[in-house]
């Protein structure tokens, strides 16, 4: 038989290994933001390619906590879109590969080629990295 005790710490073992994945495969357009010095952007991605790529970089990555400070805002950002439903990502301002969920305390780590590909993206509606 498992002690109380026991039972807890089997349980807090369980949920550690449970992962949280972020899921944009809903998406059909993504809204960007970019309020960063003389920059006062808000561009709405519609073009299938761009949204597919972003789709690509973001879906099935693993959620982590931290209190990273990186320089996240939800000025700089990209809000995965299809209806009601919706995801944010706030990039890092100095361009390392950290997404922060929304206004959360959850984040996730892209490669650098894929950091890499988001920049391209993101330099077509005029978001330049690093911005800090």
């Amino acid at each position: 038989m498992f002690s109380i005790a026991g039972l807890i710490v089997l349980l807090i073992l369980c949920a550690r290994g449970i992962t949280m994945k972020v899921n944009s495969n809903f998406a059909t357009e993504a809204l960007l933001e970019f309020h960063y010095g003389d920059s006062n952007i808000s561009a709405m991605i519609t073009d299938e390619d761009d949204i597919l790529v972003l789709k690509q970089l973001l879906n099935g990555q693993s959620y982590f906590r931290n209190s990273l400070h990186c320089g996240f805002t939800t000025n700089i950002s990209i809000t995965m879109i299809s209806g009601k439903k919706s995801i944010m990502f706030c990039t890092a301002n100095d361009g390392c590969q950290l997404l922060r969920i929304g206004t959360s305390s959850k984040y996730i780590e892209i490669s650098y080629e894929d950091r890499e590909r988001l920049n391209e993206i993101l330099k077509k509606y005029g978001m330049i990295f690093p911005c800090v």
